[in-house]
């Protein structure tokens, strides 16, 4: 049975689906297709990780950020920079803060 994917994977994933005697297809994406293909697969992995929380999921999810800035080409210094600057000014999410509404006074 044939199933389709359609979707970013680890480098190695179509080897290991040789290795364990199945065939696949897959290709090398362009620059201009692996961007949109990360912003995806983030998506599905933050889906996955709402579902069944596990270190295993957050561990993809860290590989796939370190992927992003490297795609994307951010600097990781900056992004370490922005982080201690949004600490900084907005605060963290330690304290558990959950806003339920602003009202304008209007």
């Amino acid at each position: 049975m044939k199933v389709e994917y359609n979707k970013i994977v680890r480098d190695k994933i179509p080897k290991i689906i040789k290795d364990s005697g199945r065939t696949c297809e897959y290709k090398i994406l362009g620059e201009s297709e692996v961007r949109d293909a990360l912003k995806e697969k983030l998506l599905e992995k933050a889906q996955i990780f709402l579902k069944r929380p596990s270190e295993d999921e957050l561990s993809d999810i860290y590989e796939l950020l370190d992927t992003i800035v490297e795609t994307f080409e951010y600097e990781p210094l900056h992004i370490d920079y922005l982080k201690i600057q949004n600490k900084e000014t907005k605060g963290t999410y330690s304290e558990k803060v959950f806003l339920i509404s602003v009202d304008d006074g209007q």
